[in-house]
């Protein structure tokens, strides 16, 4: 008997520490702040716009051509991201 309530007991303990490790988990995760899929989006363009100046030499011209064409070819739910004024407009 004795040791079916130690192995009880060493069961529950784990029990509550995953839980306790869990809880502790998502107290975190609700802290951090969550960041957006248009300021993801936003981020991933700028680096792409930097890259294209810098190794392609692009002007500011070609530039603006090149984010003009790219952006007319995604999906509207991507241009609406990017520009989520123009959304509501």
């Amino acid at each position: 008997m004795f040791t079916r309530y130690m192995l009880l007991a060493t069961e529950q303990r784990r029990n509550e520490e995953q839980r306790t490790l869990g809880e502790l988990f998502f107290f975190l995760v609700d802290e951090m702040a969550d960041i957006t899929f248009s300021r993801s989006l936003d981020i991933l363009m700028d680096a792409l716009m930097a890259s294209l100046q810098e190794i392609l030499k692009l002007s500011d011209e070609q530039l603006s051509a090149f984010i003009a064409d790219f952006e007319s070819r995604l999906p509207e739910y991507l241009r609406n991201a990017l520009h989520p004024g123009t959304a509501m407009a």
